[in-house]
């Protein structure tokens, strides 16, 4: 066959620095020698007949590469072979991070990364659920306006019913003047006696003592004069004062929560009540107020916020 390499001595196809490998015409033998020395063909069975063959040399050093057919360029390697290494290491690596993602959840469910934020978490009880907040409202059928104090709140139907306080009465002094009511209790404390939720607007009592803004401390000290006239025996605790706003103008807001620890035994149907007042800034003059108290057993406690939220100052 034409282009066919002839027998001889060639350079170690396995890339053998300074070696030469004999190819008898059809495939490489093991025979080597030192290159640059001539030295007559191998022995070969085919040319010398029977006897013992020249022992296999090993290669001067290394291990010698695969082989490479005559022709081609002898320090080219073939892609090194495929193993199983790199995929058990995948299956590996994957399984750990599963393990880690297993134990991440775990962590996050029993709420081992919650933070240090102080604000409280209602823990859930593993007897009967319990009934949603009340929230309910009544219609609302208007607006109420006080001309005198310049506030305005969308006005209630339903139980509610309107109530303006003469001037000579005696709720005429803690300043409270226009509103509404809604009955809870009838006679809760013997006949004549009708316990309320109340919403009146007023003109800060000039016996409030008010100075230099400080909107706090006369809301405080509002709520003080008012307590023993609108509550029968209770416990006071604060809920929230904080800066307010109404129609733009500097106000403040200010909650408490009223307790009766005497209510069972006298079969009243209140336990205790919210209780807030909002006081707008009128320079010049005494503040603008509004005063919220609403019992528990008032059957739509949503009206509170609806008030609230609908307040205007002029």
């Amino acid at each position: 066959m034409s282009g066919q390499t002839p027998p001889g001595w060639y350079p170690d196809p396995y890339g053998t620095p300074g070696l030469q490998r004999w190819f008898d015409g059809t495939q490489w033998t093991q025979s080597t020698q030192p290159a640059g020395q001539p030295t007559p063909a191998p022995w070969s069975p085919s040319e010398q007949g029977s006897g013992t063959p020249q022992p296999w040399q090993p290669p001067a050093q290394g291990t010698p590469q695969p082989w490479t057919p005559p022709g081609s360029s002898p320090g080219a390697v073939p892609p090194p072979r495929k193993n199983n290494q790199a995929m058990i290491l995948g299956l590996i690596g994957g399984s750990a991070v599963v393990v880690v993602l297993v134990i991440v959840a775990v962590l996050l469910a029993v709420g081992a990364f919650d933070s240090d934020d102080p604000t409280p978490r209602t823990l859930q009880s593993t007897g009967a659920p319990q009934p949603p907040a009340n929230t309910s409202r009544s219609p609302v059928v208007g607006t109420v306006t006080d001309t005198a104090s310049g506030l305005s709140w969308s006005q209630l139907g339903g139980d509610w019913t309107s109530s303006t306080i003469p001037s000579g009465s005696a709720y005429a002094k803690l300043g409270l003047a226009k509103g509404q009511i809604a009955s809870v209790q009838k006679e809760y404390n013997g006949p004549g006696s009708d316990y309320v939720a109340s919403i009146y607007s007023a003109e800060l009592p000039t016996s409030v003592f008010y100075s230099n803004g400080d909107l706090e401390a006369a809301a405080k000290s509002w709520f003080g004069l008012v307590r023993p006239a609108f509550y029968p025996e209770n416990g006071v605790e604060d809920v929230s004062s904080r800066a307010y706003s109404v129609s733009g103008k500097k106000a403040w807001y200010y909650e408490v929560r009223v307790t009766f620890p005497q209510a069972e035994s006298k079969g009243w149907n209140f336990r205790s009540e919210r209780a807030a007042i909002i006081l707008v800034d009128r320079p010049g003059d005494q503040p603008a107020g509004l005063f919220l108290s609403f019992p528990d057993s008032h059957r739509n406690q949503g009206d509170i916020d609806l008030v609230i939220g609908s307040l205007k100052a002029s």
